[in-house]
């Protein structure tokens, strides 16, 4: 059976994983890492990095996953490091004509350091409907991709 990234991605993500770590948690075992673990790394990326509204958590979720696939430790696999650089430049150049920005709080229509408590908690349906497409964006580039 083929895994549905997507669904997967949008499911965790209504069950209460931010964007970024809904993207790491699907794609995370077929490179070799635990979800538990990217699910923690991810963490600080979403809502916009920290919930401060900058990068869309989606994309750096999508980045991350990027690394997972062609990321080095060594610095002696230029090739490989290359490679990891223009993935990541493609998928922003896509991200970016598609949405018009990367941006979170441009992407979302609000500013995501005033949201929080109970007021984060009313806007998250508005956040589970808007942001499928920027999830459905990084899924597609992903699958096509890596």
């Amino acid at each position: 059976m083929v895994k549905d990234h997507l669904a997967e991605a949008n499911e965790l993500f209504r069950s209460g994983l931010n964007c970024s770590q809904a993207i790491v948690a699907v794609f995370s075992e077929e490179h070799g890492f635990p979800a538990e673990t990217a699910i923690k790394i991810a963490y600080p990326f979403g809502r916009g990095m920290g919930g401060c509204g900058h990068t869309c958590g989606a994309l750096t979720g999508a980045m991350m996953v990027i690394g997972m696939k062609y990321g080095t430790a060594d610095r002696y696999e230029p090739d490989k490091m290359k490679l990891a650089r223009e993935k990541t430049r493609r998928l922003f150049e896509l991200f970016e004509a598609e949405h018009g920005t990367t941006l979170c709080n441009d992407l979302t229509g609000f500013d995501q350091r005033k949201l929080n408590g109970p007021e984060l908690m009313a806007m998250l349906p508005h956040f589970h409907s808007t942001c499928r497409k920027f999830l459905e964006t990084v899924v597609t580039f992903l699958e096509e991709e890596l």
